[in-house]
């Protein structure tokens, strides 16, 4: 009985950690960071359940929001483009899950067990508020962002972690910063700290065949075929029995892993596209065979209605000679349009300096039109260098966003990434770490030979 009554998904968890800390070795604070978190679909996952986070910083009285998943609202459809997400920047749509004062921790993580779990199933993203409404800056510890919006903090074959913001106020989504002046939230900005989160995988079954590994439905399907043989012990079992056993195999017991399941996904989307760009083409044809259908119908129509062979010459000639007089009436009308454009064109004239005057029919001079022109693209150019000017003094986070959390939804699957661009992204980031701390060495070298000189010149 229990064969026809298979479950769908695990009655255990699998637990794991991941850990995110600063990668300049220099820490930021500030009164709360938000982040988006996201269940990555490329394992046969049911759910991922969040059960705690852990930051650091002098903490004082912390919360812990997620966002509500119905509040989500998707901006855009390019296919070229990723999708966004908007999150309003208001209590009502987010979940408070963690309350609590905790005592200053600055080099150690503090755990915060939420009283829920945060349940994410594949391909669904929440975001993680964390804030404390202790007086200053310092409560909570943060990482500035150095490849934009679209960049991730932390990605496995589970899990993704985006790049979010960070908050300047003492009050929970509070609007105004700490300094009574500017924007409270502050846009590429990093998470620092740990997540716990345990994951709840799915159970075979033939409706979820497609989710598993290559490796895994080799073994399922030779399962089949040795039951199709009569000589096979395997004969004896009916199909029920085999779905059984199936269903209690992990989807890794047959050597499956995430390399497996990127393989098996990169063929099932060329499959896809394939297939999409057969039904294209053949979407095509149809519409070309419709038209040659619909132009030979007409052609019969025309013919069906054709006078006699004398009438139709007589009309052949009546068009022909209706043709020729449109021409001859065409080229009259050119030639009279050419001498009116002779009659209004305009008379140039040279002074005694050799300077060449437009006389447009009115006896005003054009040049001081031009000069007015010139002068007025100079000021849009003045204008425009003096707006852009501005834009580049402002900061970035002078622009951000004050009424809802606008994030790009990244395609973090993996399914066409190259590992030699992951291996380029990491070397540009070190090559920039590298960069910035050479300036650092540099600027305490003159600084130390200053404060030498100056201790010298004083002795």
């Amino acid at each position: 009985m229990a064969a026809f009554n298979r479950p769908t998904e695990a009655t255990y968890e699998v637990h794991e950690n991941i850990s995110v800390d600063t990668q300049d070795n220099e820490d930021h604070t500030f009164c709360g960071i938000m982040f988006p978190v996201k269940c990555k679909d490329l394992l046969p996952l049911d759910h991922l359940l969040i059960k705690s986070v852990a930051v650091r910083g002098r903490l004082g009285p912390l919360t812990v929001w997620v966002s509500n998943p119905d509040e989500h609202q998707r901006l855009g459809n390019d296919d070229q483009q990723p999708a966004q997400q908007r999150i309003r920047l208001d209590k009502k749509y987010w979940t408070k899950l963690y309350e609590k004062t905790h005592a200053a921790s600055r080099h150690d993580y503090k755990e915060l067990e939420l009283d829920a779990p945060i349940r994410l199933v594949p391909g669904q993203t929440r975001v993680i508020y964390i804030h404390s409404t202790l007086p200053g800056d310092e409560a909570i510890v943060y990482d500035n962002s150095y490849y934009g919006a679209t960049s991730k903090r932390y990605e496995d074959d589970k899990l993704s972690i985006m790049t979010g913001r960070a908050h300047v106020s003492n009050d929970v989504f509070g609007q105004e910063p700490i300094w009574g002046w500017g924007n409270a939230w502050r846009d590429r900005r990093e998470f620092v700290g740990r997540l716990n989160y345990g994951t709840v995988y799915k159970l075979w079954n033939p409706q979820v065949q497609p989710k598993f590994g290559g490796n895994f439905q080799d073994g399922a399907r030779a399962l089949f075929l040795c039951q199709r043989r009569w000589e096979s012990p395997w004969s004896r079992l009916p199909d029920e029995c085999i779905f059984y056993i199936l269903n209690m195999c992990r989807w890794d017991w047959f050597h499956d892993d995430s390399d497996t399941m990127k393989q098996r996904r990169k063929q099932e989307k060329a499959k896809l596209q394939k297939q999409k760009a057969e039904a294209e083409q053949k979407a095509l044809e149809e519409a070309k065979r419709e038209e040659a259908l619909a132009l030979a119908a007409d052609c019969i129509a025309v013919e069906d209605q054709k006078p006699p062979a004398s009438r139709t010459r007589r009309c052949k000639t009546a068009r022909v000679c209706a043709i020729q007089d449109d021409d001859d009436d065409d080229d009259e009308e050119e030639e009279e349009e050419e001498e009116d454009c002779d009659e209004d064109q305009k008379v140039s004239c040279v002074d005694a300096e050799g300077d060449v005057k437009m006389d447009d029919g009115n006896g005003e001079d054009d040049e001081d039109d031009d000069e007015d022109f010139e002068e007025e693209e100079d000021e849009d150019d003045d204008d425009d260098d003096e707006e852009w000017s501005d834009d580049e003094e402002e900061h970035q986070y002078q622009r951000a966003n004050v009424d809802a959390f606008i994030f790009r939804e990244i395609d973090s699957d993996a399914e066409e990434e190259d590992d030699r661009e992951s291996d380029a992204q990491a070397g540009t980031r070190s090559e920039w770490i590298r960069r910035q701390f050479a300036r650092i060495h540099v600027l305490r070298a003159l600084a130390s030979m200053e404060d030498g000189e100056v201790a010298h010149a004083q002795f």
